[in-house]
């Protein structure tokens, strides 16, 4: 229930905070300017789609004809996409947002994370072929006593 409530109450929260921010824009900018620069940045956000959409469903079928694992292509191709669709988004805190996923190390740290996301959610074997398989490097401590066993101790490497 909570879900439902907060899936209802956040696009209302958004657009109240884009009305804000546009008005504080207007009052400092004038209202004619302030609807310009939102007219400029969505036609900005338009022809970002229409570029970036193409370059990553390529990068996307190339991962797929060579044989790799689409996943990380996928990932960033969409990360990208929804950067230009916010800026394309009339909105001034869309725009920054969007204009902040564009920035490389950015919208990479955002990959990461919605990688480490998906994989939760899926099976240790789909998320091997979507993103690929995982290392783990293993560690032995050192223990005083020869004869006991030390206990091992792993780290999973994401292959880059």
């Amino acid at each position: 229930m909570r879900l439902v409530a907060l899936a209802l109450v956040t696009p209302v929260l958004l657009a109240l905070a884009e009305l804000a921010v546009l008005l504080v824009v207007a009052h400092f900018l004038g209202l004619g300017w302030a609807l310009l620069i939102l007219l400029a940045t969505s036609a900005i956000g338009v022809v970002l789609v229409s570029r970036v959409g193409p370059r990553s469903w390529r990068r996307f079928r190339g991962a797929l004809n060579d044989g790799r694992p689409p996943g990380a292509e996928a990932t960033n191709g969409l990360l990208a996409l929804a950067a230009a669709a916010l800026i394309a988004f009339p909105g001034f805190l869309s725009d920054l947002v969007g204009a902040v996923l564009l920035i490389p190390p950015v919208r990479d740290l955002a990959a990461r994370g919605v990688q480490a996301a998906a994989e939760r959610r899926l099976s240790p074997d789909v998320a091997g072929q979507v993103f690929g398989p995982r290392t783990v490097r293993v560690r032995q401590h050192r223990q005083e006593a020869a004869d006991t066993e030390a206990p091992l101790e792993g780290d999973i490497v994401e292959p880059h």
